[in-house]
């Protein structure tokens, strides 16, 4: 009798591992491992590595800086990727949700702490500088910098309002708004690449002392984020056309609408510290 209860036992942990359909629906749904966080999470690692030994005149140390990037770009892509494959259902939705919820807002906290030591670090410069800008440094120009600024807030607009259509189940709108807000997110990065090459014609790069430092590292980790916003947004983009993003489930797009936001709000406080105070 025990040998039997004991077979029994096994029998159903082997449904369980096999999937099978009535003991998986008692089972709480667990995420699946994945690879991609630490792949993604190395490549981060090398950006400032690559920046570091650039800035100190290492010749490799820009390769290093692009191999980071292209490593965090694609293993981004592809973990997110990955979690729209994942389909919840009843109950395990509702607790799904709550984790991710729990798990971006802890995610967009910790980015927030970077940036502000990025701005700690300025607030200080500035503080004990005789002058700012230091003698010698170029005066920055408003206009480029401010139609950016025009073009980003617009985008968190368009966003906003895909995700407005998206709970009307209007698909089209979604699609749009989506594509609407990469074009301006990659118009914005167009507009910081021709600031930096019209810095950098005048002789000012991140060797240019505090002031440089502080300038290219804040602006161009702002422009990192931005960059993978645009990778969120292209992620979320497929899903739409591939139906995984509904009006009952579309964390995903959720998501990249508060990390676009985001990223949006920090440039506000770029710009008004970085060109107008």
């Amino acid at each position: 009798m025990r040998a039997c209860r004991g077979n029994m036992v096994r029998f159903k942990r082997q449904d369980v591992l096999r999937g099978h359909p009535m003991e998986a629906a008692a089972h709480s749904h667990e995420p699946v491992p994945s690879r991609w966080p630490i792949i993604t999470a190395f490549g981060a690692g090398l950006i400032p590595v690559g920046l570091v030994s650039s800035a100190h005149g290492w010749k490799q140390g820009l390769g290093v800086l692009l191999l980071g990037l292209a490593i965090t770009v694609y293993g981004a892509s592809r973990w997110w990727a990955e979690l729209l494959r994942d389909r919840f259902f009843g109950r395990d939705a509702v607790d799904a949700e709550k984790r991710l919820r729990t798990a971006m807002a802890l995610f967009i906290a910790s980015e927030a702490a970077i940036f502000a030591s990025f701005f700690a670090a300025l607030i200080y410069a500035r503080y004990h500088a005789p002058a700012w800008p230091p003698a010698g440094m170029p005066h920055f120009e408003l206009l480029v910098p401010a139609v950016n600024t025009f073009i980003l807030l617009f985008s968190s607009v368009t966003l906003h309002l895909g995700h407005s259509a998206l709970e009307r189940d209007r698909r089209d709108g979604v699609i749009a708004s989506i594509l609407m807000t990469i074009s301006l997110g990659a118009i914005f990065l167009c507009g910081q690449a021709y600031e930096y090459g019209f810095l950098n014609g005048s002789a000012f790069n991140i060797k240019s002392g505090i002031f440089g430092t502080t300038f290219f590292m804040l602006t161009g980790f702002h422009g990192l984020h931005v960059l993978l916003g645009l990778i969120f947004l292209n992620v979320v983009y497929g899903a739409v056309l591939r139906g995984q993003i509904t009006p009952q489930q579309h964390f995903p797009f959720r998501a990249a609408s508060w990390y676009w936001h985001f990223v949006d709000v920090v440039w506000l406080f770029v710009f008004t510290i970085v060109y107008i105070l």
